[in-house]
């Protein structure tokens, strides 16, 4: 139970079935009496009709016929008419007659009253009769009808009053030797004009559109809810395969490809949706890439940097050694001649040149490689962090130069440095570091390949709020349709000998992103490479 109350088909088409069996149920009960009560409201307007049309008629035949016989006396109205060629009917013996005429075609015209001459004393009045004459003396103004079953035939009644319109018709009733009511005045009830019409065929054939009404309605609400099931189930498996999909890249898989079958606005709009986010992750995933093997190369520089300044920190130190050992030998040398008593002037002398020659080796090349070191600590400390402080800016960039000494110096490069002197700015000198260390990097690799020696220019200038580096090697340069993808991340022409293709992928990466400034490429072959850098100063305090 919990699926179908989970699952979105069920969710619509449970409740629009519901409210179709609910609407189909009140209709079938609420059509058929529509139709029946138009039917009889047809029935009723068309009687009504019927009995103006009687009222007209006898009332044409009151003023034109009878009121003409009257006063020429050639003929007489009298109810015993029939046979007697001297006589015409009365108005109220006409429409008798014609009731006969009118019930021999399935129609009953009838006119009664509670004031019958003697003729018709002894016909009854039925209930209905008696009802009608009751309330439209009271009312003559309205119409009363009822529906009565009559051995399986169902009948129309329709009443309405017959009142005093002509005063010839009101001398006539009060005069008569045989009324039974000699007080009449226009406008009084005298009798009531009733037409009775089976209806039967009428209400069959409603109830027969009834059904047909009821059997479409039926036979529509199936077909809509079996299009509302398949149309629900597409969008449901649209909507089920961008869940399925969202869960396959939850957990990693890239890959997944969604069919582009969207048959609404909303599941392509989800469609679009779910390839925006795809394209999100697939980036966010390349810059977490590019980040790790940014960090990766960063720490591969520093341990070539390790391995350079070691080899290069090992001369120094063998030359210390070696001299260290020679000046141990003559101390030895010496002692033993003093022991001896042996010892003289010259050969102290000579004791005293050769320490003199050993301790100045010593301190020059120990010097330097102290010198190393501290550079390399400096530049190493700053390239593992990317901690903002105040730096003299030539100081620092001399001793970022002085880390790369052992690489210029195999390569026979060399490095030229025009900076503002005595000038201190608030900026990440790890991040400077590594793209200074990466150019002279591409430079010595790419620029100089097949050429021993080359240089290199640094112009560093430091305003108030920017610094600005202008960089320039005298190499060999880059094509034309090269130098637009050489930032491009894992972009390198020698990837043979090793080349990751992240040097100046990494400059661009610092300078645009983590710096907040700009970088512009010149080159051109045979004409050397330029590098213009411009980066804000921060502010010590904002940090």
């Amino acid at each position: 139970m919990s699926f179908f109350q989970n699952n979105l088909r069920f969710q619509i088409i449970f409740p629009l079935s519901l409210i179709m069996a609910v609407m189909l149920a009140v209709l079938s009960f609420s059509i058929p009496i529509l139709v029946k009560r138009n039917a009889e409201q047809h029935a009723i307007h068309t009687a009504l009709n019927s009995l103006k049309q009687m009222k007209v008629l006898r009332a044409y035949y009151t003023k034109n016929i009878v009121k003409k016989v009257q006063e020429f006396g050639v003929l007489k109205p009298a109810i015993k008419h029939l046979g007697e060629p001297d006589k015409i009917p009365l108005p109220a013996t006409m429409i008798h007659d014609l009731s006969q005429l009118f019930d021999e075609d399935g129609s009953k015209l009838s006119l009664y009253s509670a004031y019958p001459f003697p003729n018709r004393q002894h016909i009854a009045l039925d209930p209905f009769q008696q009802k009608a004459w009751l309330r439209l003396n009271d009312n003559p103004s309205q119409i009363i009808s009822a529906v009565n079953n009559i051995n399986s035939h169902t009948i129309l009644r329709v009443a309405i009053s017959d009142q005093m319109q002509v005063q010839a018709c009101v001398d006539c009733h009060n005069n008569h030797p045989l009324t039974p009511k000699a007080d009449w005045q226009i406008g009084d009830v005298r009798g009531v004009l009733e037409m009775s019409i089976d209806i039967s065929s009428q209400l069959a054939l409603a109830n027969t559109l009834s059904l047909w009404i009821i059997s479409c309605m039926l036979i529509a609400c199936i077909l809509l809810i079996i299009l509302f099931y398949f149309l629900t189930g597409k969008i449901t498996e649209q909507v089920s395969n961008i869940s399925q999909g969202m869960i396959a890249l939850g957990k990693g898989n890239y890959e997944i490809e969604l069919p582009q079958d969207s048959t609404t606005l909303e599941t392509h709009q989800m469609y679009t949706a779910f390839k925006l986010f795809k394209t999100a992750l697939l980036e966010r995933q390349a810059l977490e890439n590019q980040q790790q093997v940014f960090e990766t190369e960063k720490v591969n520089s520093l341990g070539r940097m390790v391995a350079s300044i070691a080899h290069d920190v090992n001369t120094p130190i063998g030359i210390s050694v070696t001299a260290t050992g020679f000046l141990q030998d003559e101390i030895e040398l010496l002692a033993k001649k003093f022991a001896s008593g042996e010892l003289n002037e010259e050969d102290f002398e000579s004791f005293l040149a050769s320490s003199q020659s050993s301790m100045t080796i010593l301190s020059r090349n120990l010097s330097s490689a102290a010198d190393l070191i501290r550079s390399f600590k400096q530049v190493s400390v700053d390239q593992m962090s990317e901690q903002a402080r105040e730096v003299l800016i030539s100081e620092y960039f001399k001793e970022v130069i002085h880390s790369m000494l052992p690489k210029t110096k195999r390569a026979q490069v060399t490095v030229d440095l025009d900076c503002v002197e005595d000038r201190a700015c608030f900026i990440f000198p790890g991040l400077l570091s590594q793209v200074i260390t990466n150019l002279i990097s591409n430079s010595i690799i790419h620029g100089f390949p097949e050429q021993n020696g080359g240089s290199i220019t640094l112009v560093v200038s430091a305003q108030e709020h920017e610094v600005s580096i202008h960089y320039r090697d005298n190499g060999i340069g880059i094509s034309d349709d090269i130098l637009p993808k050489v930032m491009d991340p894992f972009f390198t022409t020698n990837r043979d000998e090793g080349g990751s293709g992240l040097g100046l992928s990494i400059i661009h990466n610092i300078i645009t992103q983590k710096l907040n400034g700009h970088i512009k490429l010149t080159s051109g072959l045979g004409k050397g490479l330029t590098v213009d850098i411009s980066f804000p100063v921060l502010q010590a305090a904002a940090n």
